[in-house]
């Protein structure tokens, strides 16, 4: 008889559990993120759930809350799962299609500089489940100091946690991400986890949003902070372009950004995800504007190779991103202006001497590049014409700083894995770094005050982790 109570009582204690962890958040697959064109009044809180559902944004000046919207919710195409070990080169086909659904509640008429709660509740037929009350600072109209992060290049990298959890620690108002989030998009379960979906036992817990929503020990990310992100080539949705000579020349017609604009949908709401699409935006924090341009290439083979290194979206001088970039740089009066881009703009290595531009194939099967480099003949001049006071980027996952005609070129990604040798060549304009620190972990934290802007490279890692190893300021 005690042992049937003691059965009976464990298996009430189950059911407990399992009405628990549903509480906890067993039908979404992320916590809420936020996304904006327009953070002075207008936020998009955002997640992601594994059945389509009803979504509702409370939120007010108060934990009390008081306003609600309903959301709008959007199939995600084109994330799947794997049961086996995947690389680079894995054909998408063969995997298993994941239902994910996103939901977006669209925060509207907000108050500039003003703290704002909310929660959100996701229900599926007679189950309700509710975030944690959260909360954001919407963007002050002008004036007003702020802090803003630099990160890029995470992808699912040992060190991201601990680094991105200082970052978090710090709590910025708003977060530049450089590009490269993940390694393989169409992979759900390096976005975040997938039950039943393989993953490496190394890159358990490092999922982009797991990295991202970190809460532990003070920490505020994206529940907090809108990010403003830019695709670097870990974006494109099948990497085996990335990485086969036949599909980059053959397959032109499957290159897609389409999972990584579904998911940032509020910033891209042309959703054109094929090449030289609408794949640029800007907004303004403050007295400070930012421009998201779109601007990579990488392939596994040499770029004095057939096909050569191609690029995804072109930035020649005549190309829409191009015209688009110039009129609104032109355009903004902003006090400060920044670009966010991926390429390496001016950097150490390697692949700075095979020019940004169009490979040209000869008879013999080398390439050449007659059009020059387009990030330093076109982009460059624009930045120095129109007062961009900094640009920053990723790709190479170093911390190097530069400062060429006044502009600051910034490439603060160094997570713990980066890609410079001491040997490594110098740029081929000749300038050098003015300051670079590869052997420790590293992000950069700007706040805007009454002298300008204040830079600071913080130590992730190492002896003097927490303390500023290198600073600037970019006088208002």
């Amino acid at each position: 008889m005690k042992k049937r109570i003691s059965i009976i009582f464990a298996l009430l204690i189950l059911l407990l559990f399992a009405n628990s962890a549903f509480a906890q958040g067993t039908v979404t697959y992320t916590k809420p993120y936020l996304l904006t064109l327009s953070p002075s009044n207008e936020m998009n809180v955002l997640w992601l759930s594994k059945v389509s559902s009803e979504g509702v944004v409370e939120y007010g000046l108060t934990k009390e809350l008081g306003q609600t919207i309903t959301t709008e919710e959007y199939k995600i195409d084109g994330l799947k799962t794997s049961n086996t070990p995947t690389g680079y080169d894995s054909d998408p086909a063969n995997n298993p299609e994941l239902n994910v659904f996103q939901q977006i509640g669209t925060l509207k008429d907000l108050e500039p500089n003003t703290t704002y709660y909310y929660q959100t509740t996701t229900k599926v037929d007679d189950k309700i489940e509710k975030s944690t009350i959260y909360s954001f600072k919407t963007a002050p109209v002008n004036g007003e100091d702020f802090t803003f992060a630099l990160l890029s290049d995470l992808q699912l990298k040992a060190e991201s946690p601990a680094t991105v959890k200082q970052i978090g620690q710090q709590k910025p108002d708003f977060i530049i991400y450089g590009g490269d989030l993940q390694n393989t998009p169409w992979k759900a379960g390096e976005w975040f986890f997938v039950e039943d979906c393989f993953i490496a036992p190394n890159e358990l817990g490092k999922t982009w949003f797991e990295i991202m929503q970190q809460e532990e020990d003070g920490s505020e990310l994206l529940q907090y902070t809108p990010i403003f992100v830019t695709p670097g080539n870990h974006e494109v949705d099948d990497q085996r372009i990335m990485s086969s000579k036949e599909m980059t020349v053959n397959n032109v017609d499957d290159w897609s950004l389409s999972i990584y604009m579904q998911i940032f949908r509020p910033l891209y709401p042309e959703q054109e995800y094929y090449p030289n699409g609408r794949h640029w935006y800007s907004a303004d924090y403050g007295d400070l504007h930012i421009s998201s341009i779109s601007a990579f290439r990488w392939q596994a083979w040499s770029g004095l190779e057939s096909p050569g290194w191609m690029m995804f979206d072109d930035i020649s001088q005549g190309s829409p991103q191009v015209k688009w970039l110039r009129d609104d740089l032109k355009e903004s009066d902003a006090q400060y202006k920044w670009v966010n881009m991926h390429w390496h703009m001016v950097n150490r290595g390697d692949d700075g001497w095979y020019p940004y531009s169009e490979p040209l194939v000869k008879k013999d099967g080398s390439v050449k590049y007659p059009h020059g480099d387009y990030a330093w003949n076109v982009l460059r001049p624009l930045y120095e014409k129109y007062g961009v006071n900094g640009v920053n980027f990723g790709h190479s996952h170093v911390y190097e700083r530069y400062l060429i005609n006044d502009v600051n070129y910034i490439e603060a990604a160094s997570i713990g894995n980066n890609y410079r040798g001491q040997d490594d060549p110098y740029h081929p304009s000749g300038n050098k770094p003015i300051f670079e620190e590869n052997s420790i972990r590293s992000f950069m934290i700007i706040t805007r005050d009454e002298n300008g802007l204040n830079a600071k490279g913080i130590a992730a890692s190492g002896p003097n982790k927490g303390q500023v190893f290198d600073s600037f300021t970019i006088a208002k």
